[in-house]
């Protein structure tokens, strides 16, 4: 496996805190990252884009629900209790965003790269998985609305 490009990941670490601090009103700040492992259960709301162009691969928002409401909630200026419509649509879009802004980092720094339509995953114990000959990096945020996790898992084209 090869090893992932540090000048694919700055730009959604980057994009990640900027969007949460536009977006939300919250900051991000990023506290570990990490490759991912077998085994990382996730419970809660993830948004997964695809990206193409010199690399192909995906990027993963992850969220708890309780940041997931929390998170959308300030996005939107509503209060929300539980998983619902609003919900998967707020994390859509910001998955969305947090993609298009990397991508426009990216293409800054001369790597083109097209974002293809959010899915949305809500559920207790699932795990999102890449192609095993990709490295998945974790990068892990902390905020005052919770924590959360960009997955980025992109290889370069030959």
């Amino acid at each position: 496996m090869n090893a992932p490009n540090v000048e694919y990941i700055n730009p959604f670490v980057d994009a990640a805190s900027h969007t949460f601090e536009t977006m939300c009103g919250v900051e991000a700040k990023r506290d570990k990252i990490y490759l991912k492992g077998q085994g990382d259960d996730i419970t809660g709301v993830s948004g997964v884009i695809g990206m193409g162009g010199v690399a192909s691969g995906a990027v993963v928002l992850n969220l708890s629900v309780e940041t997931a409401l929390q998170a959308v909630g300030k996005f939107v200026g509503e209060e929300y209790t539980e998983v619902n419509g609003d919900i998967i649509d707020g994390v859509g879009e910001l998955i969305n965003i947090v993609a298009g802004d990397a991508k426009n980092r990216l293409v800054k720094n001369g790597y083109a790269f097209d974002i293809g339509l959010p899915k949305i995953i809500v559920g207790d114990n699932y795990f999102t998985s890449q192609s095993s000959t990709v490295p998945c990096v974790v990068i892990l945020f902390s905020s005052e609305i919770g924590p959360f996790s960009v997955e980025v898992s992109l290889k370069k084209e030959s």
